[in-house]
């Protein structure tokens, strides 16, 4: 009989040709039909049982799929989660499979995680009979919209059979590490994350006569350079964290003054308490300026995202897993915590979990654009890896 690594390999050519079909099909936030057909239909293929999430949220349609490897027992289930939702992104790729949903692109590689995930059924579905224990498939979407994982948990996907673990995988651009690296690391893995929204209200005036009115531009200037000093100058410097303003709109033409600014922004930390201060101090701040500027200040605080923790023990499972699949070379630990973050850190706050990434850079410097970035490109020779990585960390699970 095939070892797991062969059986891996086996679908290595299967892994590309799903990622490449659905680099061309992005689509964004929880609602993404065309991919869930594709989904489906390939899981139809395979024989492998699934449902479609029927939850709604604020009238959207989720299509989130889980599929469901039923092993000896149900003991000990398993969650294996890829997101599959892309980004409004303009893709500057030029290559054969190039997104044909203009203005959309899977520039954050969530592509690669569903074509893995796929290959994963594939492999995992053949030696169901071994398993002593089963496993969940999370086809999750809306990822980028933080809103995908708490439909999955709100369609009763974590019950029925109760999932006792979760594992899932995040392409990422780390051209100092061997190409199909996994990099893992005890507890905090990725940071929380949270957005913010800040209205100033002035008084409108003509440009010509500022004195007039109360002017929400320069109020805004303002704010955005007291926040910063709250990362430099309030919180000790050896502490991970990110505060940045990331949209600024206000006025209308070159010669008025408006009477209002809006400003949105995210904190990035990895230590509750300090997430607390920044909420607090933000609001101070942002409350304390607009009244020295006789303009009226708010903040608006929402979604906010728990840090992903990864869990000691399944880390080490996680970790033997690769060894024991790909070899000792392909697993890196020395690593510093990521301040981007996750929706996978909902279904790790139910039930002990790990999340890891797989660097898919190599040598060519078309591999290390960031996630994100409109060139973003990887080395599918290595994808594999991740579809190794979910199986091999499955199997030894449920031993």
């Amino acid at each position: 009989m095939a070892t797991i690594r062969e059986q891996c390999m086996g679908v290595k050519d299967y892994v590309i040709e799903m990622r490449r079909k659905l680099h061309q099909i992005p689509e964004l936030g929880i609602n993404n039909p065309q991919t869930q057909a594709f989904i489906c239909a390939e899981l139809d293929k395979m024989g492998v049982p699934y449902q479609k999430n029927t939850v709604v949220h604020d009238g959207v349609q989720d299509t989130g799929v889980v599929a469901f490897i039923e092993g000896k027992n149900t003991d000990k289930v398993i969650a294996l989660r890829a997101d599959v939702d892309a980004l409004p992104v303009l893709e500057k790729l030029d290559v054969p499979y190039k997104s044909q949903h203009e203005g959309q692109m899977h520039a954050c590689g969530h592509d690669n995680h569903c074509a893995m995930l796929l290959g994963a059924a594939k492999v995992l579905s053949q030696i169901k009979d071994q398993l002593n224990g089963s496993v969940k498939l999370f086809f999750q979407s809306g990822e980028e919209c933080i809103t995908g994982a708490k439909m999955l948990i709100e369609g009763g996907f974590m019950e029925n059979p109760k999932v006792t673990a979760c594992a899932a995988m995040h392409v990422w651009p780390q051209p100092q590490y061997k190409s199909g690296a996994l990099i893992i690391k005890n507890g905090c893995m990725m940071a929380s994350g949270d957005k913010f929204d800040i209205y100033i209200k002035g008084e409108g005036s003509h440009g010509s006569q500022p004195a007039l009115g109360h002017d929400p531009i320069t109020c805004a200037a303002q704010v955005i350079s007291a926040l910063q000093n709250i990362t430099s100058r309030e919180i000790p410097g050896d502490e991970p964290r990110v505060l940045s303003i990331c949209q600024v709109h206000s006025g209308s033409a070159w010669n008025i003054i408006p009477d209002q600014a809006y400003m949105q922004g995210t904190i990035r930390t990895t230590d509750p308490k300090t997430r607390a201060f920044y909420v607090k101090r933000i609001t101070e701040v942002v409350e304390g300026i607009c009244a020295a500027m006789r303009c009226e200040g708010r903040v608006d605080w929402v979604d906010g995202l728990p840090p992903v923790m990864n869990n000691p023990e399944m880390v080490d499972l996680a970790v033997g897993a690769v060894r024991e699949v790909l070899g000792d070379e392909f697993v890196e630990q020395n690593v510093q915590t990521s301040m981007g973050n996750e929706d996978f850190a909902y279904f790790m706050d139910m039930v002990p979990g790990v999340l890891a990434f797989l660097n898919i850079s190599n040598d060519d410097p078309a591999t290390h654009y960031s996630v994100h970035s409109p060139t973003f490109q990887v080395d599918e020779d290595i994808l594999w890896h991740g579809t190794a990585f979910h199986v091999q960390t499955a199997v030894n699970y449920l031993k």
